[in-house]
């Protein structure tokens, strides 16, 4: 199967509603994230009857605030969820709250900090959102490295984080989507080193797009749009380009990253 490790499928169906078809009748496997509880009703609903799809729910570091932390802490006691992400930290200074200041930096420590312990607990997998903050992906490894899974959605640093990470969390799982098509050469050369056993692939979909590429499938839209976002439909894409990068067979990548898949999430699989 193709493993889609994280992708919105509320916001996805908002602008694709037909992107079910695609994800069931070319076998994809995904984990699909949401933020509230409406996210994970909607999700449900759109991914009913469409394969097998996981669920993970996360208070998002853009926007870092606790208000839905008693649900999140509900749905992870009674196993109604697969993960707890994405949560992390964003520092990108593209919003106010994004920009690292100590309050900015205090208050999304503190949102993360109970999803991390809330993930050890429940005994789930962890999906971290980073972006300028990989000193504290670091500083946390040590609680990380307990976690049944640590999942690095949309990996975007250097071979030799990766790999210093790798050593320190040896369940970590490094994710790739279209930054390595749209040639994130820091993303590259970590696809490139990492073993196969630290792999996924996902698309962020709808968002971070692959470059010049009309999503197939897609329909009802003017052709001009139709590169805005990215899709479930960009997995083969994504998994070309890995297997480019690393020299491999396609099918060699697509049964290495399903069995990472699986592996990282058995308990919810059974």
């Amino acid at each position: 199967m193709l493993i889609d490790a994280h992708f919105h499928a509320d916001d996805l169906a908002s602008i694709d509603p037909g992107f079910t078809d695609n994800y069931r009748d070319t076998g994809v496997l995904g984990l699909a994230s949401v933020h509230d509880r409406a996210g994970l009703e909607a999700t449900k609903r759109i991914m009913a009857g469409s394969g097998p799809c996981l669920t993970s729910f996360g208070l998002h570091p853009q926007l870092p605030v606790m208000d839905e932390a008693d649900e999140l802490a509900a749905l992870a006691g009674s196993g109604a969820i697969a993960a707890i992400g994405e949560c992390g930290f964003d520092f990108f200074g593209d919003a106010p709250l994004r920009v690292r200041t100590p309050e900015n930096e205090r208050v999304q420590r503190q949102v993360f900090e109970f999803q991390l312990e809330l993930a050890l607990r429940a005994g789930l997998p962890l999906v971290l959102h980073l972006r300028r903050a990989d000193d504290l992906l670091f500083e946390y490894s040590p609680r990380l490295s307990r976690l049944p899974a640590c999942i690095l959605h949309s990996w975007p640093g250097p071979a030799n984080e990766a790999l210093d990470f790798l050593a320190r969390c040896p369940r970590a799982l490094f994710s790739f989507g279209n930054s390595i098509v749209n040639g994130n050469n820091k993303a590259r050369s970590s696809a490139a080193a990492l073993p196969e056993s630290a792999i996924l692939t996902e698309t962020d979909a709808p968002y971070q797009p692959p470059r010049g590429h009309t999503p197939p499938g897609s329909r009802g839209f003017r052709r001009a749009l139709l590169r805005a976002y990215s899709t479930t439909c960009d997995l083969p894409l994504v998994v070309a380009e890995l297997a480019t990068i690393r020299g491999q067979s396609v099918e060699s990548i697509r049964t290495s990253v399903e069995s990472n898949f699986r592996e990282a999430f058995a308990d919810a699989l059974r």
